[in-house]
């Protein structure tokens, strides 16, 4: 039975990891994350700034630029169906 409480062993220790990572992301998401996004630290909104350097993208183009680029796609497609 010596093999069997090695895996008994390993087991408990995957167990006890599982539960510290789960009580650490109920941490984050309750609020108990690192100071730094708290305080306005790094975050996505950085990239949203007035000051930060090169050519300013809004959402909206962005979604209609892709869009556009999928629907040229798919329209190449059918012609390219057509054409062979």
């Amino acid at each position: 039975n010596g093999h069997n409480s090695k895996n008994t062993k390993s087991t408990n220790t995957f167990i006890k990891m599982a539960n510290q990572r789960r009580a650490a992301s109920r941490g984050a998401a309750a609020g108990g994350g690192n100071g730094a996004n708290q305080r306005g630290g790094n975050n996505i909104l950085q990239f949203y700034t007035d000051d930060s350097p090169g050519l300013q993208v809004g959402p909206t183009t962005v979604l209609v630029a892709s869009l556009s680029f999928v629907g040229i796609v798919v329209l190449l497609h059918i012609l390219g169906k057509f054409r062979a």
